[in-house]
């Protein structure tokens, strides 16, 4: 199973994941709970997400170790990091894809003015006091990380969504919304994959989805697990 990490919160959510963790050991299944970041396992995107897995017959089961790894929030360094390979970025992974324009991919309105001045890797707070604007707009950490927040080139995306906001992120450092094309990349889907609908419907199906790359790791660890083909330890990373 996979879900938002706040679903593991201990807080208005515990009551709800632990009656979940119940009800699946109830049933005889064991239960394993971790939050995995899709950019370590080498999609380009910072999207942590929790993952539940277990087996029918009991047997405990882990998760697959990160592969990849780079700097994200606070996170700490772990000893194996000069093991790993580093994070796919968003230049890496958008690199060389050629795209056409979206009639929908200008952001006006009230706001959408001010994305070409933000630099990349920037949002709102660009126009605070706090970061040394002459004319501030926005109150220090009056909005979300993702109001007007653009991608980084030289790091994973931030989480793509499903149904994001006019002025939600990531957009592209071009100051325009991500194409469909880009989105594809970003999520980890193959570049002639074919999405049905309209393009609200596209980003709400890549938005809601699991990164495919991710989804192959973690499924082809627990078979590895259940034909005795792995051994059951796991690397763990503070998030």
């Amino acid at each position: 199973m996979e879900n938002v990490f706040g679903l593991a919160y201990k807080n208005q959510s515990a009551r709800a994941f632990n009656r979940l963790a119940a009800s699946i050991r109830h049933l005889g299944y064991s239960l394993s709970c971790e939050v995995l970041n899709a950019a370590d396992y080498g999609v380009p995107q910072n999207r942590q997400r929790l993952f539940i897995i277990g087996a029918r017959d009991g047997r405990e089961l882990n998760h697959p170790a990160p592969t990849h790894w780079g700097e994200h929030e606070r996170r700490a360094r772990p000893v194996v990091a000069d093991r790993l390979l580093p994070h796919v970025t968003a230049g890496d992974a958008l690199r060389g894809l050629r795209t056409d324009p979206e009639p929908s991919e200008v952001v006006n309105g009230e706001f959408g003015r001010l994305l070409e001045e933000i630099p990349p890797g920037g949002n709102y707070l660009h126009f605070t006091k706090e970061r040394g604007h002459a004319s501030p707009i926005f109150k220090w950490r009056s909005r979300y990380w993702t109001f007007l927040l653009k991608l980084d080139p030289k790091r994973p995306a931030s989480t793509i969504q499903g149904q994001p906001g006019p002025y939600v992120g990531p957009f592209h450092w071009e100051s325009r919304r991500l194409r469909v094309p880009e989105l594809k990349r970003l999520q980890g889907f193959p570049d002639n994959f074919e999405f049905a609908g309209t393009r609200s419907q596209i980003q709400l199906q890549v938005g809601n989805s699991v990164p495919p790359l991710l989804a192959f790791v973690v499924a082809s660890f627990i078979r590895a697990q259940l034909e005795g083909e792995a051994a059951p330890g796991q690397l763990s990373l503070t998030l």
